[in-house]
């Protein structure tokens, strides 16, 4: 026993040496950023821009809803308007009815270009939400310091940033040492399969094999992570596929009074219960590792030992994770029935109910295994199961956060909070964004909106009183400028 005992002893101290040494070896944090030259921003003038642009009403409703086009070709005349050695220099191409392309030439053509995306759509406001808005949200109105209004956040915000940015570096007689493709769409909102998909197929027609792709996706923000103090930033290097699925139920109908013993209602009732009772399993592998190592460095060495020896501690980061719905989603693909229709009378059994049940998709899995797994799951033979009519995607391919396109990324972002130490995460993008068309195309497609977000901003983002401090859209622009000064250390 005595034996057995010291062998015990010998081999808890042997875990905690490799659990120490594997904590100590993780890397040191990035130190906080130098100053850097972007070009001069006239916060007042370019506020004053983004306001206007607000006041185009380019509002993407339901997928195949009508479109105000008149907004949108408005706003096209605006950024010409506004921008005009933009559009001397750059060859501009309306694409897919209303997206806007454009092809700004570099010094060496031989080079591969870069793709920046943003939207020019956004979502509508509920109606009942009005009284609750400081400034009308299309007013586009400069007060109190903020440019209020739909698009502030998502995404007018990075069109124009872009522009601003490109327009001051011309001004300067700048020219990017390699070409620069701006494609700005009109239905991201709702799927962008019209705008961006459009535009993205055009680019690799003609032969486009970018250096990398930025669009939105990430932010820059306190408090995005726990057990990381401070502002972090947060990379999209992928995002998750996107499925709906109808689930039909067919019943004989009849009246209330002598009910079947099986109805339409309760076999639906029953299978989405059956849905929400065997969720997807978990997984910490692919961007959410990633990114759980990538804190280790910012976290006290309590939460660093945890973060450095995930081969060992993963079960306890996954039940910690899952306690709540963000580090759920992060983890398996998520199931979130949305949308159910029955019944046209309370006294009349219907012969259908139907209802529609949204997923996330993980990467590691796909709509068809998704499928499968929903048949299996509900295994009902009343219950048909179909995908809907809605965009559909798997998930995207993870991009490498080893090249060094990503580490001028993260450079970048880092020079907006000169004298700031600002974690760069990579993470799993649990919503959609256009840069998904690029996926099969590219293994460089990186997620970030480059706005310092301030307390309760993540909340505006499709919600009430959106906006954007007038200094940190000045950050947004000089963000851009830096990243396309930096195209040079790009090999």
């Amino acid at each position: 026993m005595k034996r057995i005992l010291q062998l015990l002893l010998v081999a808890v101290l042997a875990l905690a040496v490799v659990l120490v040494v594997n904590t100590l070896w993780v890397p040191a944090p990035h130190p906080a950023a130098e100053p850097s030259a972007g070009v001069a921003v006239d916060e007042a003038l370019a506020a004053e821009r983004l306001g206007a642009a607000v006041r185009f009403a380019t509002v993407s409703y339901a997928s195949g809803a009508p479109i105000d086009t008149a907004a949108f070709r408005g706003f096209h005349a605006f950024l010409e308007r506004s921008f005009p050695l933009v559009h001397q220099a750059a060859r501009r191409e309306v694409l897919g009815g209303l997206s806007l392309l454009y092809t700004l030439r570099g010094t060496d053509t031989t080079l591969a270009p870069v793709v920046l995306m943003g939207h020019m759509d956004v979502v509508p406001v509920p109606e009942p939400n009005l009284p609750e808005w400081t400034q009308p949200p299309f007013s586009g109105a400069v007060a109190d310091g903020f440019v209020w209004g739909r698009g502030t956040l998502d995404d007018k915000t990075t069109v124009l940033a872009i522009l601003e940015s490109i327009e001051g570096l011309l001004a300067e007689g700048f020219t990017p040492p390699r070409t620069l493709y701006l494609t700005f769409g009109h239905d991201e909102e709702v799927g962008g399969r019209y705008g961006a998909r459009v535009m993205v197929d055009t680019l690799v027609a003609r032969g486009v094999r970018p250096a990398f792709v930025l669009d939105e996706g990430g932010f820059l923000a306190s408090g995005v992570m726990p057990g990381v103090p401070g502002r972090s930033a947060i990379v999209g290097i992928a995002e998750k596929g996107y499925l709906s699925l109808r689930l039909r139920a067919l019943a004989q109908g009849g009246h209330s009074s002598m009910p079947t013993g099986r109805t339409a209602i309760g076999a639906l009732s029953r299978a989405i219960a059956r849905l929400e009772a065997e969720p997807f399993p978990s997984s910490l592998d692919g961007p959410t590792r990633g990114m759980l190592e990538a804190m280790a460095p910012y976290s006290p060495f309590s939460t660093r030992l945890v973060l450095a020896n995930l081969w060992l501690t993963e079960p306890l980061v996954r039940s910690q994770l899952a306690k709540n719905p963000l580090g759920a989603a992060l983890m398996h693909t998520t199931t979130s029935p949305t949308i159910l229709a029955a019944g046209v009378k309370d006294n009349v059994l219907p012969p259908e109910a139907t209802a529609v049940v949204n997923f996330r998709i993980r990467p590691g899995e796909t709509q068809q295994s998704v499928m499968e797994k929903v048949r299996r799951t509900i295994a009902d033979t009343m219950i048909h199961v179909e995908p809907t009519d809605s965009a559909r995607t798997d998930p995207s391919p993870v991009s490498d956060v080893g090249s060094d396109a990503y580490a001028l990324i993260a450079t970048t972002i880092r020079a907006m909070v000169p004298g700031e130490r600002v974690p760069v995460l990579p993470y799993l993008v649990m919503g959609g964004t256009d840069a998904k068309y690029w996926g099969p195309h590219s293994d460089k497609v990186f997620r970030f909106l480059a706005v310092p977000f301030g307390e309760g901003d993540v909340g505006r983002v499709h919600g009430v009183n959106e906006r954007i401090a007038v200094k940190d859209y000045a950050v947004a622009v000089g963000f851009f400028s830096r990243l396309i000064r930096g195209l040079e250390a790009l090999p």
